[in-house]
């Protein structure tokens, strides 16, 4: 979905006309819904081409790391044929043309898979399922030297830092949370003491998986997959976007933020996903459940801690609530 449209500044489109277009002319822009931290614009050219300027923001203190424009360009470029995602036009890494560090790539087709589950039939549920499972297999194959973050274009990781631990990085988000100003959705003490809880119980599953040094997308769930009609009719994802915080560790923590609302899924959506990504070679231990639900509190407590919206808020607050209830380290929540 997009917004009207909209007018972009001289230097974005001197640039998009000079060097990442050349020879096409934008007719209109306007921004594409969606996009939490960086802005998405569509572009559609006269030929009616069609482009998603992606324009990256400052990162503040978040307590995930998010790539830079030219890490996204270099695993763009890296994955291509590898993987359905979208094919790098042209960046400006460092904003010297257009202001601030940009992207451009082209656009594909699809519906969020997030729109496609909400009225999936059975057989169509597990067709979708069987096609993500697959997909996450595929971003899994990739093994890098080590675990860490990607910092430049090389992507070779850098060593991890102390934000790798679970309780260190939850202490890090709440001090982080403490620091913003009071806004809707903000945590309560009560609420933060079972955070800190949750994470100690927690953290020793993730220090196991620590080791792990495959790609993991960090962001794999409904609402960055766009899925469409295969050649034979069944559902396909069409792309895989937003990598900003895809680094190289254990791919549980995939696994577990795609099943963070698994509730809210079709049953066949969650048994088809596990069975393809078995099947293209994922791997899934034994305690595999419970490490991937302790390794997506990662996500969790930054989102707590740094949410988008009150909407999310809610529905990541009654997760934790949940796991918390599971993991006996259930807290008086205060309602808000």
């Amino acid at each position: 979905m997009t917004t009207d449209p909209i007018e972009l500044d001289v230097g974005t489109r001197a640039w998009l006309h000079g060097e990442a277009l050349p020879g096409e002319r934008v007719q209109c822009a306007r921004r594409l819904l969606g996009g939490c931290n960086n802005e998405l614009i569509l572009l559609v050219t006269e030929a009616d081409g069609r482009y998603v300027l992606r324009r990256f923001r400052p990162g503040g203190e978040s307590g995930v790391r998010r790539n830079t424009c030219e890490v996204e360009a270099a695993l763009l470029r890296r994955l291509h044929g590898r993987l359905p995602l979208p094919e790098v036009v042209a960046a400006d890494p460092d904003g010297a043309a257009t202001g601030c560090p940009s992207l451009v790539y082209r656009y594909i087709r699809g519906v969020p898979l997030a729109e496609a589950l909400a009225d999936a039939s059975e057989p169509a549920a597990a067709d979708l399922g069987r096609a993500v499972g697959a997909a996450l297999a595929r971003v899994s194959a990739w093994e890098l030297p080590r675990p860490g973050r990607f910092e430049e274009a090389s992507l070779v990781p850098q060593p991890p830092d102390g934000r790798s631990d679970l309780r260190a990085f939850v202490d890090h988000c709440l001090a982080a949370a403490e620091r913003r100003p009071p806004s809707e959705g903000r945590l309560s003490a009560s609420d933060a003491r079972t955070l800190s809880r949750l994470a100690e119980r927690a953290a020793p599953l993730c220090a196991r998986a620590a080791a792990d040094h495959r790609l993991v997308h960090n962001d794999f769930n409904p609402k960055n997959l766009l899925v469409g009609p295969g050649r034979d009719g069944r559902w396909e994802v069409a792309a895989v976007l937003d990598w900003e915080l895809a680094f190289s560790g254990p791919p549980l923590m995939d696994v577990g933020n795609m099943l963070r609302f698994e509730d809210e899924y079709p049953p066949d959506y969650s048994r088809a996903f596990l069975d393809s990504f078995r099947d293209g070679g994922g791997l899934l231990p034994d305690d595999w459940r419970r490490t991937s639900r302790a390794l997506d509190l990662f996500a969790l407590a930054d989102i707590l801690t740094d949410p988008p919206d009150r909407r999310v808020f809610d529905r990541v607050r009654a997760v934790v609530l949940r796991r918390a209830a599971a993991e006996n380290v259930l807290g008086r929540f205060v309602p808000h």
